[in-house]
């Protein structure tokens, strides 16, 4: 029985790709043609071939070089074997990667969500939290008006390096005392809120992991301005002062970004808590 011959064009449809990637694999010798007409020089393919482009396609998506897919093509069944083993790996890595990608987006939704939906959204509340992962380093005369993105530089550079690790907010730390004028907070740890830390490698001995551990909190959330940050800082102060409510450690501001315009102006939501005892 005579198999069936397809043209270059026909194949592209087919596959699901471009005559000009054909005529490179043709090229380079990965993928050539079945017979190429030596008068028109028309390429025609088999149908049993399909199958090797196929295969071609599905490497190339993960990422395995054109050079690596080539070299395979020659290997004996053993080695192929292997091969097709180390890309098996390459492929759950990949996913879990992605997994811990929407393990983040999902975080930032649920909180950004948890915060706007509030009927409380400016008053204090006690709220259960869950525990935190956080890298962090120490503040270096950081207040709420002197605090930018640039900050955060070396933070930025670990989250940034690590596959999977998103970062979904920033959070800086203030001592828990009385304060009459702004001037007198300064941030003892600024920090970013991280989903797990699996690939995080520290690469400098100011930058600690941590946890903002779980428990009860006063909580209070509200739109961010410099002017309006110690107003809202005030608010949960004489909450807690008012209900003789006793706290844990420290007080933890957590910047959270509203939208992600780049030709908007920056707008931000502060959320403060601080652990109180049981």
């Amino acid at each position: 029985m005579e198999e069936t011959l397809y043209t270059i064009g026909e194949v592209a449809e087919l596959a699901n790709t471009s005559i000009q990637t054909l005529r490179y694999y043709d090229k380079i010798g990965l993928f050539k043609p079945a017979y190429t007409d030596p008068n028109t020089n028309y390429r025609y393919y088999r149908d049993s071939q399909l199958y090797h482009l196929d295969v071609i396609k599905s490497l190339k998506y993960i990422g395995t070089s054109l050079e690596d897919i080539k070299n395979a093509q020659q290997l004996k069944t053993d080695d192929l074997l292997q091969f097709l083993n180390t890309q098996e790996e390459i492929i759950e890595k990949r996913l879990q990667k992605l997994l811990d990608i929407q393990h983040a987006v999902r975080s930032i939704k649920e909180r950004l969500n948890k915060q706007l939906s509030s009927p409380n959204f400016g008053e204090v509340t006690i709220r259960s939290e869950d525990e935190m992962k956080i890298i962090q380093v120490e503040a270096k005369q950081l207040t709420p008006k002197k605090i930018l993105n640039a900050s955060y530089r070396e933070l930025k550079k670990v989250v940034e390096l690590a596959p999977g690790v998103m970062n979904s907010s920033y959070g800086a730390v203030i001592p828990f005392k009385s304060y009459k004028h702004e001037e007198e907070i300064f941030y003892t740890h600024i920090y970013m809120p991280i989903t797990n830390t699996n690939h995080i490698s520290l690469h400098s001995n100011n930058i600690q992991l941590g946890t903002i551990p779980s428990g009860n909190y006063a909580c209070i959330s509200d739109w961010f301005t410099p002017e309006k940050y110690f107003a809202t800082l005030q608010k949960l102060l004489s909450y807690i002062k008012q209900n003789q409510i006793n706290v844990i450690g420290s007080i933890y501001d957590n910047f959270i970004p509203i939208h992600y315009s780049p030709i908007e102006q920056e707008e931000y939501m502060v959320e403060m808590k601080i652990r109180i005892c049981d």
